[in-house]
């Protein structure tokens, strides 16, 4: 099978949105992707115990978004030219989230916009 650069475009955004998937369930209690948050953040906050665990649960439940993410972009690629606006869609919303995080967690996430845009013009010019 010869694949485009389309689809390894997709490809990679969809093995990217597997590694936040895991960066942001694991270790359950103190989720890597929270922790890293935590850290660039502008001022120390002090979280008690409750609200680490409910910042926790918050961030575990974009890994869940971020798995179906990418299944809907591995799923598009297996079902071929058809999903074109499948692909099209999911590449545009994680453009979007990585615009809205860099704006409300943390200036890192416009690399996830970036490369976003990256794949959906070479999506587009295919």
């Amino acid at each position: 099978m010869h694949w485009t650069a389309g689809q390894i475009a997709v490809c990679f955004i969809g093995v990217l949105h597997l590694v936040f998937m895991l960066g942001e369930l694991f270790p359950w209690e103190r989720p890597k992707i929270m922790v890293r948050v935590l850290e660039k953040w502008p001022e120390q906050l002090d979280l008690s115990d409750s609200q680490t665990h409910f910042v926790a649960m918050v961030v575990h439940n974009a890994g869940i978004y971020n798995g179906i993410v990418a299944i809907g972009l591995f799923a598009s690629l297996w079902a071929g030219a058809g999903a074109f606006p499948v692909q099209v869609g999911l590449l545009a919303g994680g453009v979007i989230a990585g615009l809205f995080g860099a704006k409300t967690l943390t200036p890192l996430t416009l690399g996830q916009a970036l490369l976003g845009i990256i794949a959906l013009v070479i999506v587009f010019y295919r």
